[in-house]
C-alpha cells in the first residue's frame, strides 16, 4: 500500500507533496519517511529522534510507556537507540529526495541547537530555568497557533515572565516582560478536541531578548542572543577579576546545597512526598564547581522548582539577568541563607503559631481593603449630594 500522509490539520507532509511511500517505511510517531530507524524489542521501527522524544515521558508519576502501534511495554534507554544502517541504506536508495530532506531538516534543528541567535514565538507565563519541566494549559487562541506551528517544526518556543525592571521589554500590548527567558521544547503534546493543548515543556537554553514583533497568528516572535555564559566555565566579566573568588564562591554555595536539602527534607518542606527527589530527576547531576554558572543555574531552578516549595524567595530571572559568574553564585547563595533563616524546625511554637498570625494577617489585610473601600464609597456618595444640593450637578 501506498501513501501520502497529511498532518492532523490537511496539511501535506514535508516530505513530498504527495510521493508514494510505502507505509511500511513511514513512521507512526511522526507520519514522514523513516529517518535514522530504530527497531525496538516488538519488531516496529520509529525514527531515532521520535522515539529520543518518547522517552523523555518517562518520569516519576508518568504511566509506562508502550509501542505506539501494539502497545507492548517498551524498555530502553536513550543510548540504546542504535538506527539500523541497512534499512538507512536501503530507504536511502529508494527515496533519495526524501531522504535528502529529511537529512536536510536534522541538520537544521541541530544547526540551531548549536546557533547563538534564534527566532522564537513567544509565551509569556512564568519564568522557567534550563531543565526544569512545566505543565501548561493552552486555551486562548494566540498561544493555540503558536503551538500548533511549533508541532510542526522544531517543538521550540520562548518563554517568559512579567517583569517590573527598568530594563523590562514592553510589547504593543502595554505589558512587561523579563529581558530574559529560556527557550523551552515540548516534550509532551496532549490536543484536545477543542482546539486546546495539554503540554510539558523543558527549559533547554538561557537567552537575552533582542527584538520582538507581532505575527498574523496573534503571537509575538522574538530574536533571541543566546547567553554565552551557559558554554563556559566563566562569564567575560569574571575573567578580569579573581578567578580564585569566584571557584571560592562556587564551593561554598555547592556546600550550602546540601545542608538546605537536608532541612527541607528533615523539617517536612517538601511539598509532597518525593518533592526533592523529583526535582533531582528532572535537572540531573548537580554540575561542578568548575562551572560556576550551570552550578548557579542549577541551585536556582533547586529552590525555585516548579511545583514551587515556597521556602525560597524568587531569583529566576535575577539569575539569569546576573552579569557576571561570581554575582549569579552570590545570588543564589544569599537566597539558599535567606530560605534557611525562614525555616522553623519541626515541633517550635514558631511552627504552630507562625501561620496562624499569617493567616490572621491577610484577614485584617482584606478587612482593612473592605473598610476603605466603603469609606471611599460614602465620601464620594456625600459629595455627590452635596453638589446636588448646591446646584453644581444637574
Amino acid at each position: 500500500a501506498m501513501a501520502s500522509h497529511e498532518t492532523a490539520s490537511g496539511a501535506s507532509t514535508p516530505f513530498e507533496d504527495h510521493a508514494d511511500v510505502d507505509e511500511d517505511h513511514v513512521c507512526a510517531l511522526c507520519h514522514e519517511l523513516l529517518y535514522e530507524p530504530v527497531a525496538i524489542a516488538c519488531g516496529h521501527s520509529f525514527c531515532k529522534q521520535c522515539l529520543v522524544e518518547l522517552l523523555r515521558h518517562k518520569q516519576i508519576g508518568s504511566q509506562a510507556l508502550s509501542c505506539p502501534l501494539c502497545r507492548r511495554p517498551l524498555h530502553a534507554q536513550r543510548e540504546e537507540l542504535i538506527p539500523c544502517t541497512l534499512l538507512c541504506k536501503l530507504l536511502q536508495k529508494l527515496y533519495p529526495d526524501a531522504w535528502e530532506r529529511r537529512k536536510l531538516a536534522a541538520d537544521q534543528r541541530e544547526q540551531q541547537s548549536n546557533s547563538s541567535t534564534g527566532q522564537l514565538g513567544l509565551f509569556v507565563s512564568d519564568s522557567v530555568l534550563p531543565k526544569q519541566r512545566h505543565r501548561l494549559h493552552i486555551f486562548e487562541q494566540r498561544y493555540k497557533a503558536l503551538i500548533d506551528r511549533v508541532m510542526r517544526g522544531s517543538r521550540r518556543f520562548a518563554m517568559v515572565g512579567i517583569s517590573r525592571s527598568d530594563d523590562a521589554v514592553r510589547l504593543a500590548d502595554g505589558s512587561r516582560i523579563s529581558a530574559f527567558g529560556t527557550e523551552v521544547e515540548i516534550v509532551s503534546c496532549n490536543g484536545l478536541a477543542d482546539g486546546r493543548f495539554l503540554i510539558e515543556v523543558q527549559g533547554r537554553r538561557a537567552f537575552k531578548i533582542a527584538d520582538h514583533a507581532l505575527t498574523d497568528a496573534g503571537f509575538v516572535e522574538v530574536s533571541v542572543n543566546y547567553c554565552s555564559w551557559q558554554s563556559d566555565s566563566l562569564s567575560s566579566g569574571d575573567r578580569e577579576s579573581d578567578e580564585g573568588e569566584v571557584r571560592q564562591a562556587a564551593q561554598s554555595a555547592a556546600s550550602l546545597v546540601n545542608e538546605w536539602e537536608q532541612r527541607v527534607r528533615d523539617w517536612g518542606y517538601e511539598q509532597f512526598r518525593g518533592h526533592l527527589s523529583m526535582i533531582h530527576t528532572d535537572l540531573g547531576q548537580r554540575p561542578g564547581t568548575e562551572n560556576g554558572d550551570a552550578l548557579a543555574l542549577w541551585i536556582a531552578a533547586l529552590i525555585n522548582p516548579v511545583p514551587g516549595l515556597g521556602v525560597a524567595p524568587e531569583i529566576r530571572q535575577q539569575v539569569m539577568g546576573a552579569s557576571t559568574t561570581l554575582e549569579r553564585l552570590q545570588i543564589v547563595t544569599e537566597a539558599m541563607e535567606t530560605s534557611m533563616r525562614g525555616m522553623v524546625k519541626p515541633g517550635s511554637w514558631k511552627r504552630a503559631v507562625l501561620p496562624y498570625c499569617r493567616e490572621q494577617f491577610r484577614h485584617l489585610l482584606l478587612l482593612g481593603l473592605v473598610v476603605a473601600g466603603y469609606g471611599v464609597r460614602s465620601g464620594f456618595e456625600k459629595a455627590c449630594k452635596a453638589a446636588r444640593g448646591g446646584g453644581v450637578l444637574g
